[in-house]
């Protein structure tokens, strides 16, 4: 064991030579295995990008702008569309500066005060932070229209500021001149739902009725997180149940509110209506696969659990990293350590997620062996640790008496000062006092 942290940072920790655990089976479950087509952990191998995913569409922008410069050379004057388009896309790819490269070229055609110019301005300097800016071309405008009020209550909702995005909605409504669509209800009821304001999301669904606003899918959506995230179970399934065939994303907001709300198993029977319906689109299983599984885990139902897992493997899904943490965390929970271990190494690329998860499993399974080799390997893959990892680490070593090891991963904590937080601390206390170190352990009580 002494020879598995042998040396410390800043040289990487040496690979455990020390065997796993043998598991109860060395096969994988029958929903786990596919036969006739690519192995699952080859399907199911997750890589970084190969490129940002931004680079085409700026591309595209600067191909636009050169027809710009073309078009004033010509002495042609760009139509607001076309300038409110090119805006929007430098918004989408977040590129401020070509973005004030097009503004300046509104400018020069006169068109800089055009509402469809700066509506897409005040988008495109939200979306890149600049939200003083996008304020005050707001506050300029001499004709605001109902996109101009949503765009700069989106910009504010969509940069954390959700109390300022209600109260420019309150402003929208007191000023009486532009009533609100179903786009604006939707980001108000979102900021609702963020800030658990109840009054004023049931006020906006009074609004939305009485406009008309009640038929989009997208109001549904979001009435039904509003109510859940106020805690309002009974006021969510109100909205639910008034949808004949509702879409993946309603259930899934139902799904997740009753997560949120400790209703597993009313959860769940959603999630047997969803596929009764004969959803299986990779769009559903991007948005639902996640909150369905969470369902199972919170109800430890490893059957349906492993339905869920089957159907990904079976139709070829991607069900995205949330859906895959959830199966890990599934499995660990339901003590099937391997097929959670399967899950885990099937990722060529994994983030500090997936890590934790799996560092936590092992620990909740009491294999602490495992910890500390999972542990190793993030110290020799520098990859950042936190106090979660750490502290669990810590408690393997205790529960192994490896004193020797749990010093070395003191040295290592000692050199990072985000990492020796108050449970990391009493961990490495309580270190010390079970191997006799009272005086280690009395100098950490001190300093903490």
């Amino acid at each position: 064991m002494a020879a598995m942290l042998a040396s410390a940072p800043p040289q990487p920790l040496p690979k455990t030579t020390l065997p796993l655990p043998p598991p109860s089976s060395t096969r994988l479950p029958t929903h786990l295995r596919r036969s006739g087509d690519r192995p699952y952990r080859r399907r199911h191998i997750h890589s970084a990008p190969a490129s940002p995913a931004d680079w085409p569409l700026e591309q595209r922008i600067r191909e636009s702008l050169a027809i710009l410069d073309l078009m004033e050379a010509q002495a042609i004057t760009p139509d607001p569309e076309l300038l409110a388009a090119i805006l929007k896309s430098c918004a989408d790819a977040r590129a401020l500066r070509l973005g004030r490269v097009v503004q300046d070229k509104a400018a020069r055609a006169s068109l800089q005060t055009h509402p469809l110019v700066v509506n897409s301005l005040i988008l495109l300097y939200g979306k890149c932070g600049q939200l003083g800016i996008a304020r005050s071309l707001f506050d300029e405008m001499t004709d605001r229209d109902v996109v101009s009020w949503t765009t700069i209550i989106s910009v504010y909702h969509h940069a954390g500021f959700p109390h300022d995005a209600l109260d420019l909605y309150r402003s929208m409504i007191a000023d009486g001149e532009v009533r609100p669509n179903a786009f604006t209800y939707t980001v108000a009821l979102n900021c609702c739902a963020s800030v658990q304001d109840f009054e004023l999301g049931a006020r906006i669904h009074e609004d939305l009725v009485k406009d008309g606003c009640d038929i989009d899918e997208f109001i549904f959506v979001a009435l039904i997180d509003m109510y859940a995230k106020c805690e309002r179970v009974d006021d969510t399934r109100k909205v639910f149940d008034r949808l004949s065939n509702p879409s993946v994303q309603a259930c899934t907001a139902m799904i997740e509110g009753y997560n949120g709300n400790g209703e597993a198993k009313k959860a769940m029977d959603v999630m047997r209506r969803m596929f009764q319906t004969g959803v299986s689109s990779k769009a559903a299983t991007k948005l639902g696969f996640a909150s369905m599984i969470r369902s199972c885990t919170m109800e430890l139902a490893l059957r349906q659990g492993q339905e869920i897992h089957g159907q990904i493997i079976k139709f070829g899904h991607e069900p995205g990293l949330k859906a895959l943490i959830a199966l890990i965390e599934l499995y660990e929970k339901s003590d099937k350590m391997f097929a959670a271990k399967y899950i885990f190494d099937s990722f060529a690329f994994k983030n500090l997620d997936l890590w934790v998860t799996m560092v936590s499993g092992f620990a909740r399974n009491k294999l602490y062996i495992d910890v500390l080799k999972l542990y190793v390997e993030m110290v020799s893959l520098d990859i950042r640790l936190n106090p979660l990892v750490v502290s669990l680490a810590i408690k393997a070593c205790i529960e192994m008496s490896c004193l020797e090891e749990g010093k070395q991963i003191h040295a290592t904590v000692a050199k990072a000062s985000h990492l020796l937080d108050e449970t990391v601390i009493s961990s490495l206390v309580d270190l010390y006092k079970s191997c006799g170190e009272y005086q280690e352990a009395q100098q950490l009580t001190k300093k903490a």
